[in-house]
């Protein structure tokens, strides 16, 4: 099984070094959490602290000077140069080019298998607050088709996070034609508590995201700690028989990288209060996709570095409070359904 912390970053000028990078570094035990060429790299990945190693594959010609500066001064995780050789598959030179480079990633940044203690919460506070009046679903809503499914919107949260994502999910009102997965960064064991104190006035059905859950709208689905999860096409949550990659569980990132694989433009992330950058890299891929990224505004957060990163690295669409957020959020599907009408 790979380590909660064994996550990878490629640079390399060819889409083929991609390619064979990507291969020999899963069979390593690690997870590739970025695969660029030189020329589509946003930098600020570079800072990225999830990223335990990078390796740069480019060619010879003088022309990556500058760049290779910049990972120089930007990372600060081990970075592993290749040689500009990598022999094809079929060359008797493959299998000993693959024992190197696993052999090299392992002494520049050895697979883990520990995991990091998640964020610590005291979810009574969460218990003890005032119910809210909600806002109302315009009159362009309640009179238009309801689909099955709506557009999903990933919320991820980490320290400071219950309260923000409490905050924004009291103010929607219960026929909003979207579905929510919730992901925190939280021990397992407090999971029940979870669902219990952010989900106590909230309109929308607040539940765990079990195996097999069917996704509505309407629905706050609150992602496992433990297993990472996937889509079917119904749709609905497919547990896997394996923990999250990064440091805490969930990770941002996957989730992000999941949800954004299976459901395209469908796929929209909130990125809500939270130390460190777990969220940036996923919702990059968001973006990519045709996704909406919205995240905190800075001085409603209780740890701004997680929302923050994500609007540094140029993925973020629009900040606001989780008051701001909830109001937005009803705005945009008034929109978007006078866009699809």
């Amino acid at each position: 099984m790979k380590g909660k912390h064994n996550r990878v970053g490629i640079i390399a000028s060819t889409a083929l070094a991609q390619h064979q990078l990507e291969w020999v570094i899963a069979d390593a035990g690690y997870e590739v959490a970025v695969n660029t060429s030189p020329e589509r790299l946003n930098k600020l990945f570079l800072a990225n602290e999830t990223i335990r190693l990078w390796v740069v594959e480019l060619a010879e010609d003088g022309q990556w000077s500058e760049l290779l500066q910049d990972i120089l001064d930007l990372t600060q995780a081990p970075i592993l140069f290749g040689d500009g050789q990598i022999p094809a598959k079929n060359h008797q030179d493959y299998p000993r080019w693959c024992k190197r480079m696993q052999k090299k990633m392992h002494a520049f940044a050895p697979v883990l298998q520990a995991a990091v203690s998640a964020p610590q919460f005291d979810l009574d506070v969460l218990m003890r607050c005032v119910e809210k009046p909600r806002f109302e679903l315009p009159e362009s809503l309640k009179n238009a088709p309801n689909p099955d499914l709506g557009p999903i919107w990933v919320l991820c949260a980490s320290l400071g996070g219950p309260q923000a994502v409490k905050d924004f999910l009291d103010l929607l009102p219960l026929d909003i034609p979207a579905t929510f997965l919730y992901a925190q960064h939280i021990d397992a064991g407090c999971l029940a508590a979870l669902v219990q104190s952010v989900g106590r006035h909230a309109a929308l059905t607040m539940t765990y995201a079990e195996h097999g859950l069917s996704l509505v709208n309407g629905q706050v689905a609150v992602v496992p700690v433990d297993h990472e999860i996937l889509f079917a096409n119904h749709p609905a949550v497919l547990w896997q028989d394996r923990e999250w990659s990064g440091p805490y569980g969930p990770s941002h990132d996957q989730l992000l990288k999941n949800a954004a694989e299976h459901f395209g433009r469908q796929c929209n992330a909130i990125i809500f209060s939270g130390m460190g950058s777990d969220g940036t890299l996923g919702s990059a891929l968001v973006k990519e996709m045709g996704g909406t990224v919205w995240a905190q505004a800075t001085e409603s957060c209780v740890q701004s570095s997680m929302p923050d990163a994500a609007d540094q690295a140029g993925s973020v669409d629009w900040r606001g409070s989780p008051a701001q957020l909830a109001e937005k959020l009803i705005v945009w599907l008034a929109q978007r359904q006078t866009q699809t009408a």
